[in-house]
């Protein structure tokens, strides 16, 4: 008993230790959205080019986050938290080098792209690592934590570079964010729990590609698929074309918040949105773990995501318009939360690392055609018959969250394996 007490509090404490982590983390991230465009023109790099470059930290992630969870299968997640902690310091220090050194376009593309590699160690250790440091019982409450955590660290850092540029310059916002995201891979360093996994001893010798097969033969295999897929869905949807394509709406339907412009209405709206999701996140967290059923959750809450895009629709006013993104807000978690508990329930330790790993794949991949895809068709259709697409595709979906319920019933009381 008093080993066991002694390992809950072990955990606790190094849970509460991944926050701040998971949140310097996410600055970074940040950071460069509100200076990089009016940046780039003065510098005399083009739109396009400025794009790439926006878009290259997740490009060069989706490449890195199948091995990132073979590194933390291996390794355990602090040593690739703190490595990817430090990557990302190292990319943002070339945005710095930029300003000083030719040529600045490629100076910002090549730390886009290495941030991106920090970033694919980050996630994926933070997230697996949470997953190691709960139990059945508080997995839905800590994972929220986290996720939180780790969606507050951009939006802060977007605020955060605009300020110290605006009131210093571009160049200490960058050595800033350096020297902060530096300082967050030596708190991990010290502080994060070592944890080793279970399967390093077995199966130290077994190749990426190998190990990744592995999680194809387990029982919990449709279980972590279900996940990803649903992962893909929310970030194509809220952390794509939503993301992308508000500002198009208030654009078009001429609304607007405290008299801003677009972009200045567009992030206020999306900020009531996150505001939201993280009050929502910490509520469902907990109804997660009081349920015998973790996917008891994902059918209403896609209901009230595709009821949330069906508003938008109609949201020709500021009113209907906030009603819309906070009840979006308030559901998406809905959906990610229960599916990352239950990923952590059913899937061994040792394969933590690789399930997030392909996690994290999948909603880079909705995040990544999301905008893209999103653009285009608000462009050549209007956002009203975008957003109303997104809320037919996610109503459709509800017959994998009956699906994926059914079996994890099946599964809870044991008529499977």
């Amino acid at each position: 008993m008093g080993g066991t007490a002694l390992s809950k509090r072990l955990a606790i404490r190094g849970i509460w230790r991944l926050f701040p982590i998971a949140l310097m983390g996410g600055l970074g991230g940040g950071l460069v959205f509100p200076i990089l465009p009016a940046l780039g023109a003065q510098l005399g790099i083009s739109g396009v080019v400025i794009g790439l470059i926006l878009s290259a930290n997740r490009i060069t992630r989706l490449a890195f986050d199948g091995p990132a969870g073979h590194l933390v299968d291996y390794w355990g997640g602090r040593l690739p938290i703190a490595i990817g902690l430090i990557i990302e310091a190292f990319g943002i220090f070339c945005y710095s080098l930029a300003l000083h050194i030719g040529p600045p376009a490629g100076w910002l593309l090549f730390g886009r792209a290495v941030f991106g590699i920090g970033s694919a160690l980050l996630m994926v250790g933070i997230q697996a690592t949470a997953l190691g440091l709960s139990s059945s019982e508080d997995r839905g409450r800590k994972m929220a934590g986290v996720r939180i955590a780790m969606s507050l660290g951009m939006p802060l850092g977007m605020v955060i570079g605009g300020v110290l540029a605006a009131r210093y310059s571009n160049d200490i916002a960058f050595l800033a964010g350096a020297g902060s995201t530096f300082a967050a891979a030596v708190f991990a360093a010290y502080l994060i729990p070592g944890i080793s996994p279970e399967s390093r001893a077995s199966s130290s010798r077994e190749g990426f590609i190998k190990r990744l097969r592995t999680l194809t033969h387990l029982p919990a295999f449709p279980f972590m698929a279900t996940a990803w897929g649903f992962n893909l869905l929310i970030f194509l949807s809220v952390q794509g074309v939503m993301l992308a394509t508000l500002v198009l709406l208030v654009h078009d339907r001429h609304i607007q918040v405290f008299g801003l412009a677009n972009q200045g209405s567009a992030g206020l709206i999306m900020a009531v949105m996150m505001g939201s999701a993280s009050v929502a996140g910490l509520i469902l967290g907990r109804l997660v773990d009081r349920f015998h059923l973790r996917t008891s959750l994902v059918f209403p809450a896609l209901i009230g995501l595709a009821g949330g895009f069906a508003l938008l629709v109609f949201a020709h006013r500021l009113d209907i318009l906030l009603v819309g993104v906070l009840v979006i807000g308030a559901t998406f978690n809905g959906v990610t939360l229960p599916l990352l508990a239950l990923l952590g329930d059913v899937t061994p330790p040792g394969a933590y690392g690789r399930a997030m790993g392909i996690y994290q794949i999948f909603g880079d991949i909705g995040g990544s055609l999301g905008p893209i895809v999103g653009l285009d068709l608000s462009l050549r259709f209007g956002t009203g018959v975008v957003y109303g697409a997104l809320s037919l595709l996610i109503l459709m979906t509800l017959v994998g969250a009956l699906w994926a319920r059914r079996r994890e019933r099946l599964w809870r009381t044991g008529m499977f394996q």
